[in-house]
């Protein structure tokens, strides 16, 4: 898998709120980081269960 192929099944958006005017900047690109971040952990625990499904598929058809 490349990083091309690096895509959300599930998106994830944390709320945008409750930051002071001062740290806005900072904290939007900490959620940002996190949304990333769980998206992609999100896609690659999505690809796992689909490799594990289509094993599970093989070996019940080879019985």
């Amino acid at each position: 898998m490349t990083t091309l192929d690096m895509r959300a099944l599930y998106y994830i958006a944390l709320p945008l709120g409750g930051e002071q005017e001062a740290n806005r900047q900072a904290y939007t690109e900490r959620v940002k980081a996190n949304e990333n971040c769980l998206n992609q952990n999100f896609t690659i625990l999505s690809q796992t269960i689909a490799e594990l499904s289509a094993r599970l598929s093989a070996l019940e058809a080879n019985q």
